[in-house]
């Protein structure tokens, strides 16, 4: 089975981190896989490290710049390329999605085409989650639809996710599976007690890109009530960087908490981090997925979610972590308070979240589903 799969890439961020894992994956189990890389010079511009990688593990790639707008001429280029014996073309996010429909549409396409949804519009799950009430007809919604209409199957990462897709009329259930991210993380829990990760009695860390959907906001208005109970023995530390981080360090300011809050920028050492960390919170207003539940449960660390999208579906409470009703800054603070309060209430926590990461969120139940997905596609 020949496939390719089309994404535009800027950056090295969630759908990029699946990229990485499954394409070798898939090919350790038969399949030939190709990459092509849409991408514009604003933002990303011609190759990086993304391609690097895929080329440093044996992934043929092609690159086009697809500019601002669709053209004739980019979309021929596309298509000569998803035309080269492909069995199938397995697109990711928006783009990719309808460009190929596009082609599908107006050039004609051989290959079948699938679709893979790891999120959804950030403007909007920024501002209302996954709530598929909220959802009207802009013109990412448009296109989606649109897009969606030519795909012959498609896959969420999530069940939350799916559920949207399917409520606000994106996608039909029987054209839509659910394969949950699984990967095999580094044994972060090895790390803890390494000497330089851990800068407070009472560690609390979040990473993530610094944008409004991460919730960020809500983990530092609950830091107050943080202080106030533990005092200087409380340090939370924030990994990322991002466009928001010139207005969290504002936010930290005004409610006096420099002393308390410590901006990392970006790390490669997060998984030492989270190992040397007394609890992980993952604050989002939603996540489609949210690798960094997979982090800290390798991490062996107790985490904390909104009881929202994806949080509600990867955590159990009370049995793999701990879920807050949402947006509930004073309950949030509580459950910090409670966890850093009893440091040896948590392992069967961390060891239940720890069994759940390697007896399901691995790769080769990814892999397996993925190949399943693909001959279901072939044949109907």
């Amino acid at each position: 089975m020949k496939i390719l799969f089309v994404q535009k890439e800027g950056g090295i961020f969630g759908a990029e981190n699946y990229q990485l894992k499954v394409i070798p994956g898939l090919m350790a189990s038969g399949l030939e896989v190709d990459f092509l890389r849409l991408y514009t010079n604003y933002q990303g511009g011609k190759g990086g490290e993304f391609i690097k990688r895929l080329n440093d593990q044996g992934v043929k790639t092609y690159e086009v710049n697809i500019g601002k707008y669709p053209k004739p001429k980019v979309l021929k280029e596309i298509k000569n390329i998803a035309d080269g014996g492909y069995d199938l073309i397995h697109t990711h996010l928006i783009h990719a999605d309808f460009y190929l429909a596009l082609i599908k549409t107006f050039l004609g396409l051989k290959p079948v085409l699938v679709s893979t949804k790891h999120g959804y519009d950030n403007a909007f799950t920024s501002k209302f989650g996954f709530d598929a009430s909220k959802q009207t007809n802009t013109p990412y919604f448009l296109l989606s639809k649109w897009a969606e209409k030519r795909m012959k199957a498609s896959f969420t990462i999530s069940q939350g996710l799916r559920n949207f897709f399917i409520q606000t009329g994106l996608s039909k259930p029987e054209r839509m599976r659910i394969i949950h991210y699984g990967f095999d993380m580094p044994e972060n829990y090895l790390s803890k007690g390494k000497e330089g990760y851990r800068q407070a009695p009472k560690q609390i860390i979040i990473a993530g890109r610094l944008i409004a959907f991460k919730g960020h906001k809500f983990l530092i208005q609950a830091m107050p009530k943080l202080v106030e109970t533990f005092g200087f023995d409380v340090k939370l530390l924030i990994a990322g960087t991002g466009d928001l981080e010139l207005k969290l360090k504002e936010q930290v300011s005004k409610l006096g908490l420099s002393e308390s809050i410590k901006f990392l920028g970006y790390s490669k050492e997060v998984g030492c981090l989270m190992a040397n960390s007394d609890v992980v919170v993952v604050p989002s207003i939603s996540e489609g997925f949210g690798v960094v539940f997979l982090e800290a449960f390798s991490a062996k660390t107790p985490v904390v979610s909104w009881n929202v999208p994806a949080g509600n579906e990867l955590i159990q409470h009370g049995r793999t972590g701990y879920l807050v009703k949402p947006y509930d800054v004073s309950l949030l603070a509580e459950q910090l308070i409670d966890i850093l309060d009893n440091p040896e209430d948590q392992g069967d926590i961390v060891e239940g979240a720890y069994d759940k990461l390697k007896s399901y969120f691995n790769l080769e139940r990814m892999v397996e589903e993925t190949i399943a997905f693909y001959r279901d596609a072939l044949i109907k």
